[in-house]
C-alpha cells in the first residue's frame, strides 16, 4: 500500500490496535497518563493552549464576545469524544 498523504495504512493500524489489546489483557499499559496544558489569554475570548509540543487556539463566536477565529471549547470537547 502506498503511504501517500491522506491514506491510512490499515496493516499498521490493525497491528497497533492488536498490540494495545494484548497489553491491556496482560495488565500492561494501565499506568496513569498525565497531560498538562498551559493556557494564555490573547484577547477577548481568544485563548492559546500549549499541550506538550503543540499549540492550540480556542475562541468563542461573536455572539459570545469572541472573534470566531478558532473553534470554541465545546467543539474541541466533541472532537475529543469522537477520537
Amino acid at each position: 500500500m502506498s503511504k501517500s498523504a491522506g491514506k491510512i495504512d490499515l496493516a499498521k493500524f490493525r497491528e497497533t490496535h492488536r498490540e494495545q489489546q494484548e497489553n491491556a489483557r496482560a495488565g500492561r499499559g494501565s499506568q496513569s497518563i498525565q497531560s498538562r496544558a498551559v493556557i494564555r489569554l490573547i484577547e477577548n475570548q481568544l485563548k492559546e493552549a500549549r499541550v506538550g509540543e503543540y499549540t492550540i487556539l480556542c475562541d468563542e463566536g461573536k455572539s459570545r464576545r469572541g472573534g470566531g477565529n478558532a473553534p470554541g471549547p465545546l467543539s474541541y470537547f466533541v472532537a475529543a469524544v469522537e477520537f
